[in-house]
């Protein structure tokens, strides 16, 4: 891409000794200069195009070649004839023309195949395998989709678009390098995609881990400039039309999960989609699911013990009171104390299936009628 800085040329009619620098020339490629070889060959990129430039050792022949415009930036190669080019330097040049070219074209590509697969919900599957075809999707793979979101405020000017195109490729990279799946990357108009597409003797437990680690290196690279990053994460799954649903489902996990989770920055959507679901919810309903269930533990609760976050450990150590007991720093005896009290506490049997289940639900309700309170 142009730059308003100059460029150093080195002199060839003075060797550099050991001992010092080369001298250099130095020629200006001002806004003045981009924005009058823009007006002049924007209808022929790709094209070789010859112009001569004022530097510091007098005027100076260059030879440029314009990409087109690429996601918003219009990028010049400019080379200065220090010595006439050859005829094979011409033929390199060539191969870097194709290759700004095969860049657009690819740009192209994954927005259409945004607007086409992942952001229209309705195809039919025969449609969606087309477009999979044409831009070399791998539908047959198991795969999670990966959402990343920028910061809103940081303004994205062309060189910080380098910087994130940079940055994606390095990511791409160390994903298919440490984990062996194919990565899918295109943009929308909101966020960058990543499709994740695993081999089918990938279990879905390690795919979601290989996932969530992913997600968490994106940060980490995004973070070494400074810009931070929402990151979320779909299902796992491989039927056809699950790939647009998994971008979505993505966004979703994002939207809600920086509501519940302010202080996270990855968030799996199997984690909230009960709150997304219960989010659905009128109000009224919301609190009536709380008081059949969890409110008569929150009003016993005391500065000594908190009756849900005890229950809710407990479910999620899969209903074992030594490992609960082990999780909250107490005794196992204390625990079977807690848990009776539990059971004295509510109307119904925390034993059978259904009745956990109802619990579940209330301490979800409960998490997020009191974040909406908050808001």
């Amino acid at each position: 891409p142009p730059s308003p800085h100059p460029i150093p040329i080195p002199n060839p009619k003075k060797s550099p000794s050991p001992k010092s620098n080369p001298q250099e020339s130095w020629i200006g490629l001002d806004e003045n200069m981009r924005q009058k070889l823009l007006k002049k060959y924007q209808q022929q990129p790709y094209q070789f195009h010859h112009f001569s430039i004022d530097g510091s050792n007098g005027e100076t022949n260059c030879t440029m070649l314009y990409s087109g415009n690429i996601d918003g930036d219009a990028a010049f190669l400019v080379i200065p004839e220090i010595n006439k080019l050859e005829d094979w330097h011409y033929k390199v040049i060539k191969d870097i023309s194709a290759l700004f070219q095969l860049t657009a074209c690819n740009k192209i590509n994954t927005q259409d195949f945004a607007a086409s697969v992942i952001m229209a919900q309705s195809n039919s599957t025969d449609t969606i395998l087309r477009y999979c075809k044409m831009y070399n999707f791998d539908y047959a793979k198991q795969r999670i989709c990966l959402a990343v979101e920028l910061n809103n405020s940081m303004s994205i000017s062309s060189t910080r678009r380098y910087i994130i195109r940079d940055i994606f490729a390095s990511i791409t990279s160390w994903i298919t390098n440490t984990y062996g799946c194919k990565v899918f990357f295109l943009k929308t108009h909101t966020h960058y995609v990543l499709y994740l597409l695993f081999s089918n003797d990938v279990s879905q437990e390690t795919a979601e881990y290989q996932a969530a680690e992913s997600a968490k290196k994106i940060h980490q690279f995004f973070g070494r400039d400074n810009i931070s990053t929402l990151i979320g994460i779909s299902l796992y799954a491989s039927d056809p039309q699950q790939i647009s649903k998994a971008f979505f489902q993505a966004i979703d996990a994002i939207n809600l999960g920086q509501k519940l989770y302010p202080a996270e920055y990855v968030f799996l959507f199997r984690t909230i989609q009960v709150y997304q679901w219960l989010s659905t919810m009128p109000q009224e309903n919301l609190t009536e699911m709380y008081m059949e269930t969890v409110e008569p533990l929150c009003r016993a609760s005391n500065a000594d013990v908190n009756y849900v976050q005890v229950l809710r450990a407990y479910i999620e150590n899969h209903y074992n009171i030594s490992k609960t007991a082990s999780d909250l720093h107490i005794h196992r005896n204390t625990m079977m104390n807690y848990m009776a009290r539990i059971q004295e506490l509510l109307p119904y049997n925390i034993g059978q299936p259904e009745n956990r289940l109802k619990l579940q639900i209330g301490i979800h309700a409960m998490y997020l009628l009191d974040k909406q309170n908050e808001s």
